[in-house]
């Protein structure tokens, strides 16, 4: 994902769990977490994960947010404690594959995709 991009995802992952910009501990956590979404969208989209597409970065952004809130529960499919249980996916990117499966298609096909990451295709 392209520098610019990847530092609107960081800022826009920061703002929506309210990380203030001194905390460095959880800033570097963040960023290894949108690397590794970065990575595990470039082998589903066949492109390189440092170079990703902006069409992309929602996807990275919110498979961010679902791994910071992981955080700690790694490798397990369920958590509970004291009444609150959350359950996770074996497979983080199942909740985007149709949208990356569209990126795909519509990249394949010729396809063009517009300035809001919408997938659109002149058949």
């Amino acid at each position: 994902m392209a520098t610019d991009t990847q530092n609107e995802v960081l800022v826009d992952v920061q703002t929506a769990l309210d990380i203030d910009t001194a905390d460095a501990a959880k800033i570097k956590t963040i960023s290894l977490y949108i690397k590794l979404a970065c990575k595990s969208v470039a082998l589903v989209t066949a492109e390189t994960w440092d170079n990703l597409p902006g069409e992309l970065s929602g996807v990275v952004t919110e498979m961010a947010l679902a791994k910071f809130a992981k955080r700690g529960d790694e490798g397990k499919t369920s958590s509970g404690e004291e009444g609150l249980s959350a359950s996770w996916n074996v497979d983080d990117l199942s909740p985007y594959m149709t949208q990356l499966k569209a990126y795909k298609d519509a990249k394949d096909s010729g396809g063009n995709l517009n300035e809001s990451g919408m997938v659109m295709s002149f058949d």
